[in-house]
């Protein structure tokens, strides 16, 4: 069988809301308080937040940001 449309093979994107990434954020600051600025692992956790701080953009209610879906 010959495939003419190989965009059938591409999964979709997933839709990552934003209260979710703004609580892992806070559940990832909780964690990094806890662990104390100075533990090597609190700075994976520090790089981790950063990037889940980067999902959540000051944009509207409702509107859509690339594959990620701010909540209303």
């Amino acid at each position: 069988m010959i495939v003419s449309n190989p965009s059938v093979f591409i999964p979709a994107a997933p839709t990552i809301d934003v209260s979710e990434a703004r609580w892992a954020a806070d559940q990832l600051a909780t964690l990094i308080m806890k662990l104390g600025l100075d533990s090597p692992v609190s700075m994976v956790l520090r790089q981790a937040r950063r990037e889940l701080a980067s999902l959540t953009p000051s944009t509207a209610p409702g509107a859509v940001v690339g594959p990620f879906r701010v909540a209303a």
